[in-house]
């Protein structure tokens, strides 16, 4: 079941990634324009953007719980995405303009600037140990407590070790 949510979401985090950096990089080229600095409140807010872009990426990439279906359908779809733009480069201009980051975004997509990300990001579906989910398996509580004490403790001894230092 964790591989079809992972799949599920995966679809949804890729555009998510692509409209939040697409959304981005025309207030960097403004703010390079400007001669403006991350210092002031628009490089501030751009770059916070971009972190929290890059944080959700990070989770999705390093999450040992997580399905490595989440960022390699992402992942896909960015490669997928970025080939339509440099191969069809005409059904972008088909696409309704709906969303604040949308300019950004195709002029990336054209220029192939996701495919680094998206190699990185199908990297964990190629890891075999990510399929596989560790079972809980280990020690119970009570087996663990069982061999802590010996039993002449339990009756109001002293434990082996103490007798032999007292002797």
């Amino acid at each position: 079941m964790r591989h079809v949510v992972g799949f599920f979401v995966g679809l949804l985090l890729a555009p998510v990634v692509v409209l939040g950096i697409g959304w981005a990089q025309p207030r960097l080229a403004a703010l390079n324009g400007a001669g403006g600095t991350f210092a002031d409140t628009a490089g501030a807010v751009t770059v916070a953007g971009l972190g929290a872009v890059a944080l959700v990426v990070a989770v999705t990439l390093v999450g040992p719980r997580l399905t490595p279906m989440l960022p390699g359908i992402a992942g896909l779809s960015l490669m997928a995405a970025s080939a339509v733009a440099v191969l069809r480069p005409g059904l972008a201009d088909r696409v309704p303009s709906w969303a604040p980051g949308q300019e950004g975004a195709v002029q990336l997509l054209g220029l192939g600037v996701y495919l680094p990300l998206a190699v990185l990001m199908v990297a964990p579906m190629l890891v075999p140990s990510r399929w596989v989910r560790e079972e809980q398996g280990g020690v119970s509580p009570d087996e663990y407590f069982d061999g802590l004490y010996d039993e002449d403790y339990e009756d109001g001894e002293a434990p082996r070790s103490r007798r032999r230092h007292e002797a």
